[in-house]
């Protein structure tokens, strides 16, 4: 041993340079080792968070008018609905009455809603009825008209349903249109054998030209 350390004295230029590359040597494999981990897997790239940017509702004009405290016209949010207007114009006069409006329906820009007074609902309603009896008065009348018989185009079958014709009197009505022409009045009937007052008085009602 002690040769060697004498030998080590000597040459120390030799030994520092040894030590130098057995440093390199271990830095090197370090290096390696780090590149190597470094190869074996990829990390994920991670997206920056992004912000969402709540959307906002856009603002809208409604007119409320009638039985509220404080009718006109109101700049609100898109999405609302009609009871958030009337609580907008200070809600409802004692004497309103909501029943005919959906309250919970979403108002639109523009969009009018008129709050009727009771007495104002109930005459909407009579007019209502009015109109609704007036169709079905209509519709009767039209159906009544369709089904009347042409005293002038009608066969002998169908001369027999009105009341009190029988087959003679029909083949007279028939036999009168080729003759004298077309009946230009349902009194013409009359100008028939057999047909008398009486009888036009049942069938009057069912026949047209």
């Amino acid at each position: 041993m002690e040769q060697i350390f004498e030998w080590m004295k000597e040459k120390k230029w030799l030994c520092g340079l040894l030590f130098t590359f057995i440093l390199c040597g271990v830095f090197a494999s370090l290096y390696l080792v780090e590149v190597t981990a470094e190869e074996a897997y990829v990390c994920p790239k991670t997206e920056p968070a992004t912000e969402t940017t709540p959307v906002k509702n856009e603002e809208i004009v409604v007119d409320i008018k009638g039985a509220v405290i404080n009718p006109g016209v109101y700049h609100v949010t898109e999405g609302q609905i009609v009871n958030d207007i009337i609580n907008l114009a200070g809600g409802l006069q004692e004497e309103a009455d909501t029943s005919n409006l959906n309250l919970s329906k979403k108002v639109t820009d523009e969009m009018v809603i008129t709050v009727y007074t009771k007495e104002e609902v109930k005459d909407l309603e009579k007019q209502e009825a009015i109109v609704e009896n007036d169709e079905i008065t209509k519709h009767a009348e039209e159906t009544t008209s369709s089904t009347l018989i042409s005293i002038n185009t009608a066969t002998l079958e169908e001369l027999l349903t009105l009341p009190g014709i029988g087959e003679s009197k029909a083949a007279s009505i028939i036999e009168y249109r080729k003759n004298c022409g077309k009946f230009t009045k349902k009194e013409d009937l009359l100008n028939i054998k057999g047909i008398g007052d009486s009888v036009y008085a049942k069938l009057k009602d069912y026949i047209t030209l």
